[in-house]
């Protein structure tokens, strides 16, 4: 590790928290490689379902801005979705050369159940704390997600090094 880093000091404590974030980034992606493997399907998949299920039903075009993807990877994700139960297609009403997929709710349960014990868990630890601190760390993580959105944004914009 550089004795110095631009950002400061890499003992200091923003320094900690930002390393901490990593940890955190790398064990949400065990969680979701593992249960996305139990569940048959890739761990995008399981991110695309999860964007159903909290946003609604989306078209292709949707759905590969959101997730960063193309239309052909949307359309192959979709079959693997509705193969395995967990999302059907169905044609827009109101523009007919549209299809939306849909997290099936049967699917989406099976899916997030495998969840529960960290639900139950997360609950337990935010009994720890008070409302007020609870409100400054989702503060203070919206804020870290929008940094991390902010810089994602930079480095797919920048030529390669």
């Amino acid at each position: 590790m550089p004795d110095k880093f631009p950002w400061g000091d890499p003992a200091g404590l923003p320094h900690e928290i930002t390393q901490e974030l990593f940890e955190l980034s790398m064990a949400i992606d065990s969680i979701g490689h593992a249960t996305a493997a139990r569940l048959g399907i890739n761990q995008t998949d399981l991110i695309c379902l999860e964007r159903l299920v909290s946003r609604g039903p989306m078209g292709a075009s949707e759905l590969a801005a959101t997730l960063g993807l193309s239309t052909a990877a949307i359309s192959a994700m979709a079959s693997r979705l509705e193969a395995a139960g967990y999302a059907r297609r169905e044609m827009d009403p109101s523009d007919r050369r549209r299809v939306v997929l849909h997290a099936l709710p049967a699917g989406a349960r099976q899916a997030f159940s495998l969840f529960d014990g960290l639900y139950r868990a997360a609950n337990d630890l935010d009994s720890e704390y008070s409302e007020r601190d609870q409100k400054k760390l989702l503060g203070l993580l919206r804020r870290f997600r929008q940094l991390i959105a902010e810089h994602d944004t930079e480095i797919r914009t920048q030529p390669p090094a």
